[in-house]
């Protein structure tokens, strides 16, 4: 967006302010650049036949567009976070009911090795979060998460780089928890799963 100088004046100067201390961002935001400018000489007649978007590609929107709905939602409620531990500790006081809280999220646990993976899995309006735990991964390598359907298709939750420390994320994934057996990663799309683990309900 900044490219086609199309960003916010707020978000203009935090991405600039990043790129001044980050090569990398500012080498691809040159390239950006200099493909935004060429733009405005590209002729639609010529190009035959129409280009379409790749299958993968509305899936891929749809988890990052979810991704970024809730951490923006957390953002916003975080100034609440205190008053509502308060009052859930209330209410679990006066009440002393042990079954107040729902407890019965679909969860994934796998371990082989040194290697360790915890999920819990929560509906929402566009899908499934996914409140994934992992330790134990090859350090610098980027792994891609997803869940797989009844029909053993898989459907993208996000990516990470694993880092020496184990890393805890909210990841999400646009199909209903009640439609997903598994969890899995892979290091490519469609590729071999690092591993596989069911959920358990």
């Amino acid at each position: 967006m900044h490219a086609l100088g199309r960003l916010p004046e707020t978000e203009t100067i935090a991405l600039l302010a990043h790129a001044d201390g980050c090569p990398g961002c500012r080498a691809e935001l040159d390239g950006l650049r200099a493909v935004a400018g060429a733009l405005g000489h590209a002729d639609p007649a010529r190009v035959s036949p129409p280009p379409a978007p790749p299958p993968w590609l509305r899936e891929s929107v749809l988890t990052a567009v979810g991704t970024r709905h809730v951490h923006r939602r957390r953002r916003r409620l975080a100034w609440a976070g205190g008053l509502v531990a308060a009052a859930v500790a209330v209410v679990t006081l006066l009440s002393g009911l042990s079954g107040v809280f729902n407890t019965d999220r679909p969860t994934v646990a796998y371990g082989s090795g040194g290697m360790r993976v915890s999920a819990e899995l929560d509906v929402r309006p566009w899908g499934t979060a996914v409140d994934l735990s992992v330790s134990g991964l090859t350090t610098g390598q980027r792994y891609l998460v997803w869940l797989e359907n009844r029909d053993g298709s898989r459907i993208p939750a996000g990516s990470f780089t694993a880092r020496g420390m184990g890393l805890t994320m909210e990841l999400s994934a646009a199909v209903q928890d009640d439609e997903a057996v598994a969890l899995g990663l892979s290091t490519v799309p469609g590729g071999p799963a690092v591993l596989r683990a069911p959920i358990s309900r």
